[in-house]
């Protein structure tokens, strides 16, 4: 005779007095898959040094930036720009500009209050990295709408301009001169400029013209606005034919 004894959760089976234990049954495979962990963000770290010595640090991933000055912390990802590095979080700005930057409040106008200007890495990058950074030039053509060929001593004259003052001379930030030689028109530019030296409140603009032997054949009339106010970093330039003065 074979008798079956349930207690506390182990089966007992007795068989002409011998009581044999079985383990409880294996229990099923959980279909729940162990969670998976996000590896650690990375962020690359760039000390600045400000106005005033005032100290700023931004930390760096992808297309996101956390910029700690004072007792401030602003988080904020990349919107689109052709002159450096510009991110926002909708209310304030940091533009990377090379080896420089500026914090600033974020307006439509790109005219918003300065938080703090001149920033200057404590380790700046070599000319290849500020290079890539795609700061600190200005490129673009120079062209002519007159089909007519000019000398290859032609010499074509580009300046990167501060045009803020209007009751004063123009002040030059950088400029390029190219022979013509056996280049045609389109003819490609590009103004090389220290980050430093521009402010975020003055208006900038590219000019040309092309002499012959000294002499003026062609000049640009109409501004190019670059660089601030929203502007971009490139400018296509085409320049009016100046008609020769006749000898009085």
């Amino acid at each position: 005779m074979v008798s079956r004894v349930l207690f506390l959760g182990v089966t007992l089976v007795v068989m002409a007095g011998t009581v044999v234990p079985q383990e409880p049954a294996a229990p099923a495979p959980s279909s729940q898959q162990a969670p998976a962990y996000k590896t650690a963000m990375k962020w690359k770290r760039f000390d600045y040094t400000c106005e005033g010595g005032q100290k700023l640090v931004v930390f760096l991933h992808d297309q996101t930036v956390k910029v700690r000055f004072k007792d401030s912390d602003y988080l904020m990802r990349q919107v689109p720009s052709a002159d450096g590095g510009r991110y926002s979080d909708g209310k304030v700005m940091w533009w990377s500009v090379g080896n420089g930057g500026f914090l600033q409040e974020d307006s439509p106008d790109g005219n918003g209050a300065m938080i703090v200007k001149d920033c200057k890495l404590d380790k700046p990058m070599n000319g290849e990295a500020a290079q890539r950074s795609g700061a600190g030039s200005v490129t673009g053509t120079v062209t002519y709408l007159q089909r007519m060929a000019l000398p290859p001593t032609a010499v074509i004259q580009v300046q990167l301009l501060d045009v803020s003052l209007a009751d004063a001379p123009s002040k030059v930030i950088a400029e390029e001169k190219i022979t013509l030689g056996d280049h045609q028109v389109p003819v490609p530019f590009e103004l090389k400029f220290d980050p430093a030296a521009i402010d975020p409140k003055h208006i900038y603009s590219v000019s040309a013209k092309i002499t012959v032997e000294g002499e003026l054949r062609f000049i640009s009339d109409q501004s190019h606005p670059v660089l601030t106010r929203g502007n971009p970093n490139k400018g296509e330039i085409v320049v009016k034919q100046v008609t020769p003065q006749k000898p009085g």
